[in-house]
């Protein structure tokens, strides 16, 4: 029994790529981003959450929502790149 397959690994098989072998030192770099990457989003949702109950204009509320979601959309994006990176070095 091979174990359980990662989402990324599931993904490449349903794509039709060949899933690569990750050593246990690029497995842990990866969890190390989603890592970072989730404690990242966290803190923007806290902090824009927290702007988000005191602000009582709805045009300004709703800038606050679009910068909050541009904010966990780049972190997001910049923590798939780094994964990426990784992925390419197996």
């Amino acid at each position: 029994m091979s174990g359980m397959k990662s989402a990324y690994e599931l993904a490449m098989e349903r794509l039709g790529g060949e899933s690569q072998k990750l050593t246990e030192e690029q497995k842990q770099a990866i969890a190390e981003i989603d890592s970072r990457a989730k404690a990242k989003v966290a803190e923007i949702e806290i902090m824009f959450d927290q702007q988000l109950a005191t602000e009582s204009d709805p045009a300004k509320a709703s800038l606050i929502q679009q910068t909050r979601q541009q904010q966990i959309g780049k972190i997001k994006s910049e923590a798939e790149d780094e994964k990426e990176g990784i992925r390419r070095e197996a």
